[in-house]
């Protein structure tokens, strides 16, 4: 046994690893594997999985079925989370509620709470016809896909963000008070390439005047890198409603967050709380 005769190490140095694996959903096994591998003197200290299921309950830290929560015991975190997040659907209330309450609550509980609380809610979820779009990327790293936001401009602020399509990573989502300027644009693209030491292939955006910089810059780093490809263009212009992975992205935005958001903005502007 990998535990015997060994002593557990101190609570004090694997409690931060423990509680970072429990919020990336790890299983009490994967937890266990990871810090004897990565975080544990395996030569000095043992863990076992009786053990660590002793020291996560311990710290709080209980699955699904130990919280045996209803649809009554979510209702006020709920109520609070609406608050924010009106328009939520299943999967994301499950995280909202695992990440920002420390609950662990089952799909079926959160739909039967859709169903007793919010069914006009589930009926307009239902009643919204699907568009299937298709996006191709030939791999991880072919290109960044990026686009600005303009529905925040009447508070002054602008979004912009960077995605590889490939993986779906969100590669920057910035805010400030505007999203025009080509320069500002083309720092958070260079703030990107220099953290991560490499550049896509190629680079993606719709036709505005703001990503000029960007397209500049992508065309004239790949074609110091790689002489072949002078005379070409490494960025791919798309017409409107085509660059699909951005657009996706603000659709979540908008649908999952900004409706409370957008609320506290209101009242802000409403108060005269901002200049």
């Amino acid at each position: 046994m990998p535990n015997q005769h060994k002593p557990t190490p101190p609570l004090d140095e694997i409690a931060p690893h423990i509680l970072r694996l429990w919020k990336t959903r790890q299983t009490d096994r994967n937890i266990v594997r990871i810090l004897r591998e990565k975080h544990i003197d395996t030569d000095r200290y043992g863990i076992g999985l009786t053990k660590f299921r002793e020291i996560r309950e311990g710290m709080g830290l209980r699955r699904t079925r130990q919280q045996g929560h209803s649809i009554e015991s979510i209702r006020d975190a709920m109520i609070d989370l609406r608050q924010m997040y009106p328009k939520a659907g299943i999967r994301e209330v499950i995280s909202l509620l695992f990440h920002e309450r420390d609950i662990s609550v089952a799909r079926s509980v959160v739909s039967s709470y859709f169903a007793v609380y919010e069914p006009e809610l589930v009926r307009e979820r239902k009643a919204r016809s699907l568009k299937r779009r298709r996006f191709w990327a030939a791999g991880v790293n072919d290109l960044f896909a990026v686009d600005q936001h303009d529905k925040w401009l009447r508070f002054g602020l602008g979004l912009h963000t960077g995605i590889e399509p490939f993986s779906g990573r969100i590669m920057w989502i910035r805010v400030w008070h505007s999203n025009r300027n080509p320069q500002l644009i083309l720092s958070y693209y260079l703030d990107t390439i220099e953290e991560l030491g490499h550049m896509p292939l190629i680079t993606q955006s719709d036709l505005g005047t703001e990503n000029f910089g960007i397209a500049n810059a992508q065309t004239l780093l790949r074609q110091h890198y790689d002489p072949d490809l002078r005379g070409t263009l490494q960025h791919r212009w798309m017409r409107s409603k085509k660059n699909v992975m951005p657009e996706i992205t603000w659709s979540q935005l908008r649908r999952r967050f900004t409706p409370g958001f957008e609320t506290l903005l209101d009242h802000g502007v409403n108060e005269g709380w901002y200049d």
